[in-house]
C-alpha cells in the first residue's frame, strides 16, 4: 500500500509530514442570509486528510467575529500548536472567519440601539443570522465535530458576551476579548445578574481585559474617572466581579488582565491564552510516542485515559488522527520496535473499527513477523470494508507461501 509510512528516523516525522501545511491558508465561501437579506462572504480553513485511506476525522469549529482582521492569525497559531513538530497544545480545528459587510460593523456586532449610531442594534439578528443559518450551513458542509467556540474583540466581544448571557446553546465556549460593555449606558452589564443565575453547564467563557486607560491609572481608580478608557475597563472588571458570584452556575470561566496590553495590541496573545483555557487537556507528551524503551502498556494507558478524558471535557467520542497513528505503527515496525508498533495498529482498529486501513496496516504487521495466516485474517477483514486490488494482491502472495 502506498502510504507514507516506512520513514528512517521518527525524529523527522512531524516537519516531513506536515511541512506542505504551511502555505495553506484558507479559502473563501460564503453563505446567503434570509435574515440579514445579503450574502456573507466567510474564510474557512478546514484540516487537509487524505481520505484516500483514512477515514474523515472530525473537528472543532472556531468562530471569528472581525474574521477579515483576526483569521490569519488564528490559523497560524493553530498550525504551530495542533500540527507543527506534534505540538497537541491545541487541537487541529475548523477556522470560520465571518469578515464584516460594508459599512455594517456597528449594527451587527452591538445588541441594542444607541443614539451614537443609528445604524446600531442589529446584534439580536446577527446572532439569529449564526444559529440559524451559519451554523448550519458550516455543520453541512464541512467535517465538523459538535463542538464550537466563537471569538469576538471590542464590539465583536460585546456580542460574544451577549451571546453567551442570552444564547448560551448556541456554542461551547466563548471568548470576549476586550469586550464594549459600556455599550448603550453599559445595558448588558445592567442585565447580567439576572442573566448570569440561570445554568451554564458545559460552557466556558473567557473574559481578556487589557490596560486601556490613562497610563496612570490603576484597577482602584477606575469607577471615578470619567476617561472613556476607564469607563470601559470598568465595565469589563465589574463583570469579573458578577461572574465571582455566581459560582453555582456551572459556568467555567476566566478573566484574564493584560497590565502590558491595550485594546489594540490584547488580541493576539489574548486568542492564544483563551484556546488554552478552553483545551486545557489537550496536550499530549508526544515525546513518548517516539520512545523505542519504555512499558507499552503504560503507553496504551496513558494514551487511552487521555482521550477519555478529552471526551468527557468535550461532551463527544474524541478519537486519536488515525493518520497519525499509523504512522507510529509502521515507523515502529520498520524499526523492529514491534510491541509499539502492534500497539499503535491495535489502537487504530479499536479507535476506528470502520476503516479498511487499520485493519490492512495489522495484516501488515503479522506479515512482517512471518505470521501469514494472522496477515490474511485482518486483510480480509480490510476487504470486507473496502475492496482494493493491492490488499487482494497481498493476499493471494500469503496464501501461495508454503
Amino acid at each position: 500500500m502506498k502510504k507514507i509510512i516506512l520513514i528512517g528516523l521518527l525524529s523527522h516525522f512531524f516537519l516531513s509530514i506536515h511541512a506542505q501545511h504551511l502555505v495553506s491558508f484558507g479559502q473563501r465561501d460564503s453563505v446567503y442570509s434570509t435574515i440579514l437579506n445579503e450574502n456573507r462572504p466567510l474564510w474557512i480553513y478546514s484540516p487537509p486528510v487524505d481520505t484516500t485511506w483514512f477515514v474523515k476525522p472530525s473537528y472543532p469549529v472556531l468562530y471569528v467575529l472581525d474574521g477579515d482582521f483576526h483569521f490569519a492569525t488564528l490559523q497560524t497559531m493553530i498550525q504551530q500548536l495542533g500540527v507543527i513538530n506534534g505540538n497537541t497544545a491545541l487541537p487541529q480545528m475548523i477556522i470560520v472567519g465571518i469578515p464584516n459587510t460594508g459599512r455594517n460593523r456597528t449594527r451587527d456586532l452591538t445588541p441594542t440601539a444607541d443614539s451614537s449610531d443609528a445604524s446600531a442594534g442589529g446584534g439580536e439578528q446577527f446572532t439569529a443570522f449564526l444559529e440559524k443559518e451559519l451554523v448550519p450551513y458550516i455543520n453541512k458542509k464541512y467535517p465538523v465535530a459538535p463542538y464550537s467556540i466563537i471569538v469576538g474583540h471590542s464590539l465583536g466581544g460585546l456580542l460574544v458576551t451577549n451571546a453567551l448571557l442570552k444564547h448560551s446553546h448556541v456554542f461551547n465556549a466563548y471568548v470576549a476579548i476586550e469586550p464594549s460593555l459600556f455599550w448603550h449606558n453599559s445595558q448588558l452589564l445592567g442585565e447580567a445578574d439576572s442573566l448570569l443565575s440561570q445554568h451554564f453547564k458545559g460552557r466556558k467563557f473567557f473574559l481578556a481585559v487589557s490596560h486601556t486607560m490613562k497610563a496612570a491609572l490603576d484597577t482602584q481608580q477606575l469607577k471615578n474617572n470619567p476617561d472613556r478608557g476607564a469607563i470601559h475597563t470598568s465595565a469589563i472588571l465589574q463583570l469579573g466581579e458578577k461572574l465571582k458570584k455566581y459560582a453555582g452556575n456551572d459556568l467555567k470561566w476566566s478573566l484574564k488582565y493584560y497590565a502590558d496590553d491595550d485594546h489594540i495590541s490584547v488580541p493576539l496573545i489574548a486568542e492564544y491564552d483563551a484556546l488554552r483555557f478552553i483545551f486545557k487537556e489537550n496536550r499530549f507528551p508526544t515525546y513518548l510516542y517516539f520512545e523505542k524503551e519504555g512499558n507499552t502498556d503504560s503507553l496504551k494507558q496513558l494514551i487511552i485515559h487521555h482521550f477519555q478524558t478529552l471526551s468527557q471535557e468535550r461532551g463527544y467520542p474524541v478519537r486519536p488522527s488515525e493518520q497519525l497513528f499509523n504512522q507510529f505503527a509502521y515507523g515502529h515496525l520498520h524499526d523492529k520496535h514491534f510491541d509499539k508498533a502492534k500497539m499503535f495498529f491495535q489502537l487504530n482498529i479499536d479507535y476506528f473499527p470502520e476503516s479498511f486501513n487499520t485493519y490492512d496496516g495489522m495484516g501488515d504487521y503479522w506479515m512482517e513477523l512471518h505470521h501469514p495466516a494472522q496477515a490474511i485474517i485482518y486483510w480480509k477483514k480490510a476487504l470486507s470494508i473496502r475492496y482494493t486490488a493491492e490488499i487482494k494482491e497481498k493476499i493471494e502472495k500469503a496464501e501461495q507461501k508454503p
